[in-house]
This record gives structure tokens, C-alpha cells and sequence, in this order.
């Protein structure tokens, strides 16, 4: 298995330890880099809960409950420093883990390995470079995301990287689209591996729908969405409470799962919500916004949303998964979702309402609403087929992966949205921006920090 030692910043490249086993060694056979490629999915970078807490916080899904954490309460509070030489910045998590050894480094190494190894079989590399490619491309989408201009990195050579300067947000996204088309093409349809824990072409395909949909390339965004709502691959779970099991029907791509290839790195897939003692409050309940998003008879609301009392206060939180326990698991059969087929519905629904195609848009959005016993939407214009595409994502995917957060960015109404619902939210917007480590600009003098930190 693909071993690198972790670097805490992208610069830092720390020498061979014994016991490692280095690149050019994993890349021997077919059975070595397909684990080197593995470790990708196996890592907490990927099956930690930051994405689903800290965005949720910084939107208005989430409340902290209990003392303020060091860690959680300033995104909540959208307060977030850059920190300095001896405090922490939360935010770092973020750009150090997604560039580390775990994530970026890690994707550039192996497509490295894979390009000097002359001994895979061509359907083999293409598979694993496929999945490399498509990797990469999932951490980049998040950073642009999260920090705006960020370093364009796709070598492990620390001479190159330490010094970059941040590459442009519309730039990084041509060359994600470019990786996903090719990491399309040299992934095949069927999953390479039991269950749907290893990208296939559809997993890279669903991340440029999503990629063209937050480019405004509307054509594009619903011919990649048709891709998969065509491919017979997928469908809609009827049963709310089975969404998020292993191997569900809906999944697009999920990790964590029970196999000796993959040892289930995330048992406990609702324990950042769902408080294991009455006398414990969870850590972490969902805002009165959602609650008061979710429309009379919304099957979501029963099913996905759950309340706990503790002491004389009842606390509601996010009950999508139901494994509380990571030592004895109340649900072993439970996976992380990271793409699944209802989002593609919203992404296609979305691209044709804004194509002047009204009713086909409406007609994916009752797709979604039906399953969640709601009556059909109608909409005769733009502006209120996008209020009710919006608020089913709100409702369909809150708490998954920061959709809120990043909804509220890419359509201009993160100002209006949060400023009426938090007031400490900053006039001039620059907490829509995650601000860079003081760490990391001390190690760079090519960075720069974001406006407002």
C-alpha cells in the first residue's frame, strides 16, 4: 500500500522513515498499485465529518450545543482567523489535509507511479489513473470552493510546489473539467470493485455536472446529469431509512464499507449527532432554518430529522444515518454518501429551468418530491422554479458535504440569506471566503490572504 509520510504543509516534504515503502516500489504489479490507489478512499481526509459540521455551521443548518469548541464554534459564529504562531485556524484542516499525503499528494504520487510502471495491463492503469484523476479533481472542487485562488499542484517535486502562487478560481476549474473528462473516459461504467466505494465513469461524471452547474454551463451541467439518469445504473430508494446503506441503489460513489479491501473507516456514521447517553446533549442539533424549511407531510422531516431530550431541553439533529456507536455499531450496514442520484435530479433540474425548460425542470423536482410524499411543485417562471429547486435542496441535501454553504455562495444570496438570520454576519461578505493559515503564508511568501483576515 501507497505509504507517504504525512506533511503537515504543502511545502514540507520530510524525508523517507524506515519501515516506508517508497513509490517506486508499490507500482510493481497490478494487485500493488490497485492497493497504492485505495488508500485514497481509506483515509480520514476523505471519511471525516468537516465538510457535512463545519459548512453546516457556517450556513444556518447547524447550532452548537454545549461550551464553545475551539474547533467548531468559530463557524458556526462565521468568525474564523487566520490564527497566528501559537493559536490554531480552523480552516486549516481544510487546505493542510486536502493537500497532504492523505489527499492531493497522495493522487499526484500515484499518477506519477503509474506513469513509469510499464508493467500494468492498459485497462488496469487506465482504471487507477481514472480514479487519480478523479481524486484530485473532488479535492480541487472543494478548495476553489472553500478559499477562492488557490495553488494549482499536480507534482510531488517540493522545488516545484513550495513557492506557487494561488492559481485562479476559473482556471483550476478548466483543468478540473479537463481531468474529469479524461478521468471519464478511462474509467469504465461498472464499478471496479464490490459495492460503489471505488469511482466509476459515472462518479466522475456526476462531479462535472456539478462542476458545470456552479460554471453556469447549463447545456453541459444537464447532458452530464442525463449520463447518469440514463445509464439504468441508478434509482431513487423509495425507503428513506435505506438511503444511505451500502451498496444502496441511489449511491453514486460512498465510502466506508466491510470488506478486507475496505476496513470501515467510518462505523459511527451518525455519531456527530446523535448523542449514545440521554444525559448528553449531541454535540451538534440542526438550526430552527431547516426545521422550518420542511413543508407539512415531508416524509424527510420524519424520517431524517430526529430530536433527543436532555435535562428540560430537547435538541433536534440530523438522523440520515442511524449508526450512533463505533464499537457496537446499531447499523454496520451503513456508508458515507458522497454523490447520489438525487442530487443529479436537482443538478438537472436546476440546468433546464435555466434553459427556459420549466417543465421538465418540474418535472425532476417532483421526482424528489414524490418520494418524500409531497405533491407536485408548479412553477411558471425562472425566478419560481429556482425558489423551488432551492428549497428541495435545502430540504433533500442538508447536512451532506456542505451543499447548503456552497448553494448560498454560487447563487448571490449568501449576503441576504445569512445577514437576516445571523447578525453577527460581516456586511462585507468575507466570511464566504475560508482565510489561508498564518502558518501557511509564513512558509509561502507567494500567498496572499483572503479580503477581511
Amino acid at each position: 500500500m501507497l505509504l507517504l509520510q504525512a506533511c503537515k504543509k504543502l511545502i514540507v516534504v520530510p524525508d523517507n522513515v524506515s519501515g516506508q515503502i517508497v513509490t517506486s516500489q508499490v507500482f510493481t504489479d497490478s494487485a500493488n498499485a490497485t492497493q497504492g490507489v485505495i488508500g485514497l478512499y481509506t483515509t480520514t481526509t476523505l471519511t471525516n465529518w468537516n465538510a457535512d459540521i463545519d459548512m453546516g455551521l457556517g450556513a444556518d443548518e447547524l447550532l452548537v450545543n454545549g461550551a464553545a469548541n475551539l474547533t467548531t464554534s468559530p463557524f458556526y459564529d462565521n468568525a474564523l482567523t487566520a490564527g497566528s504562531t501559537s493559536t490554531f485556524a480552523p480552516a486549516d484542516f481544510f487546505w493542510s489535509s486536502y493537500y497532504s499525503s492523505y489527499a492531493i499528494y497522495r493522487a499526484n504520487a500515484a499518477l506519477e507511479g503509474l506513469e513509469a510502471d510499464k508493467l500494468l495491463s492498459t485497462s488496469a492503469r487506465n482504471q487507477l489513473v481514472g480514479e487519480c484523476k478523479f481524486m484530485r479533481a473532488f479535492y480541487y472542487f472543494y478548495l476553489v470552493n472553500l478559499f477562492g485562488d488557490v495553488p494549482y499542484v499536480t507534482s510531488t517535486d517540493y522545488r516545484v510546489s513550495q513557492r506557487l502562487p494561488r492559481t485562479a478560481v476559473n482556471t483550476v476549474y478548466n483543468n478540473l473539467e479537463q481531468e474529469l473528462l479524461q478521468a471519464s473516459k478511462l474509467l469504465r461504467p461498472a464499478y471496479p470493485s464490490a459495492g460503489r466505494q471505488r469511482p466509476n465513469r459515472y462518479t466522475a461524471d456526476a462531479l462535472l455536472a456539478r462542476l458545470y452547474l456552479y460554471r453556469q454551463q447549463w447545456g453541459n451541467a444537464e447532458a452530464q446529469a442525463d449520463s447518469i439518469l440514463n445509464s439504468g445504473l441508478y434509482s431513487l430508494v423509495l425507503n428513506l431509512d435505506n438511503v444511505f446503506l451500502d451498496k444502496s441503489n441511489e449511491a453514486i460513489w460512498q465510502v466506508g464499507s466491510h470488506t478486507s479491501s475496505f476496513p470501515k473507516v467510518a462505523p459511527g456514521g451518525g455519531s456527530p449527532f446523535v448523542s449514545s447517553y440521554s444525559f448528553i446533549a449531541p454535540a451538534y442539533s440542526l438550526s430552527p432554518f431547516v426545521l422550518q424549511a420542511f413543508e407539512t407531510g415531508d416524509l424527510r422531516r420524519a424520517r431524517w430529522v430526529a430530536s433527543s431530550k436532555t435535562g428540560t431541553v430537547t435538541y433536534t439533529y440530523p438522523y440520515k444515518y442511524k449508526n450512533t456507536n463505533s464499537v457496537n455499531p446499531l447499523n454496520t450496514t451503513e456508508d458515507l454518501m458522497v454523490f447520489r442520484l438525487a442530487e443529479i435530479y436537482l443538478i438537472r433540474a436546476e440546468a433546464r429551468a435555466q434553459q427556459g425548460n420549466i417543465a421538465g425542470a418540474m418535472q425532476d423536482v417532483n421526482v424528489i418530491r414524490s418520494r418524500a410524499g409531497l405533491g407536485a411543485a408548479t412553477a411558471g417562471s425562472l425566478a419560481q422554479a429556482m425558489t423551488v429547486i432551492l428549497h428541495e435542496r435545502q430540504t433533500e441535501l442538508f447536512t451532506e458535504w456542505g451543499h447548503r454553504w456552497l448553494d448560498l455562495k454560487r447563487t448571490g444570496t449568501i449576503n441576504a440569506v445569512l445577514g437576516s438570520e445571523k447578525p453577527w454576519w460581516p456586511a462585507d461578505g468575507h466570511a464566504a471566503l475560508y482565510p489561508i493559515s498564518y502558518s501557511e503564508l509564513m512558509y509561502n511568501s507567494n500567498l496572499t490572504q483572503n479580503p477581511g483576515y
